[in-house]
């Protein structure tokens, strides 16, 4: 059983959320030194990429993922354009902390120009994007709680957190732990494994995979092909389905229009147990 995640309005969130990572974006070096370790700003592409979002939003798509990461904090602004004027109440906004920003005294500062770029005033969802070793993401802790004690962010969220990184968490949080924000595809399952699984359903901690498709190697895989021209549907489109069957949450980017619409007709697509089991096999 997994933890609602809703709006502030109380809707529910459409099955398949809203990625970020490469609007507006890129890593150009692979920098541990650097602030955000290589990633960078890219600008020339944000009309597009606005109509994009707004294109997905229309559609009916009300969670979108960011990331402070993202475009080196610049993908937020991005999003920022391109919610402006629509219901916020509607719309279900997580962001993450970097490695910087964690440290005490720093996650208040870091929220506040977070929503600054985005246009609002409160996060749906605060994620601390990884369990560095080398940055002390335990000190975020009280400090997110702190904010979701004042209604500056109304949900504490995970990433990349194994299942000892979550229990820690769980002892040092006021406030639940809702969600986990994995890397979980029908072709990367070692990190989301039965155990881990069984820890979230437990915990009621909701799973949110990140590159939830990986489009080039599923388009290459025999079994998935078989399985999509089966269903009449394309291999991205299965391994959608096949998340939504785990009861993960997938948040893939799309920033053309017919993948977007790809991405969302995955929703109607049933597999049968004999798909799954071979899905889960591969």
């Amino acid at each position: 059983m997994m933890r609602a995640m809703k709006t502030k309005s109380g809707l529910s969130l459409f099955p398949i959320g809203i990625g970020t990572w490469g609007i507006s974006s890129q890593r150009l070096t692979n920098d541990p030194a650097a602030k955000y370790g290589g990633t960078e700003a890219v600008h020339g592409n944000e009309e597009s990429e606005i109509k994009a979002l707004r294109y997905s939003l229309s559609q009916k798509q009300n969670h979108i993922d960011c990331a402070e990461l993202y475009g080196a904090f610049y993908t937020d602004e991005v999003v920022g354009r391109a919610i402006g004027g629509r219901k916020r109440e509607d719309l279900y906004i997580a962001d993450k902390l970097w490695k910087t920003s964690v440290d005490n005294h720093l996650v208040r500062p870091t929220v506040e120009q977070m929503l600054k770029k985005l246009g609002t005033d409160y996060l749906d969802m605060l994620y601390i994007h990884a369990p560095w070793e080398d940055a002390p993401w335990r000190e975020a802790i009280s400090q997110i709680d702190e904010l979701i004690d004042e209604g500056i962010v109304r949900d504490l969220g995970v990433s990349n957190f194994t299942i000892a990184h979550m229990e820690q968490t769980l002892a040092l949080a006021k406030h639940p732990v809702v969600a986990n924000q994995m890397n979980y595809n029908v072709l990367y399952k070692a990190e989301v494994d039965e155990a881990f699984q069984g820890f979230c359903n437990r915990h009621e901690i909701q799973i949110v995979a990140y590159q939830p498709i990986k489009r080039q190697e599923v388009f290459a895989h025999d079994t998935i092909a078989r399985i999509a021209k089966s269903h009449n549907a394309t291999p991205a489109q299965i391994a959608l389905a096949w998340l939504l069957a785990k009861d993960a949450l997938p948040i893939p980017k799309a920033i053309q229009k017919t993948h977007i619409n790809e991405n969302l007709r995955a929703v109607g697509i049933e597999l049968t147990q004999d798909d799954l089991k071979e899905l889960d096999a591969i």
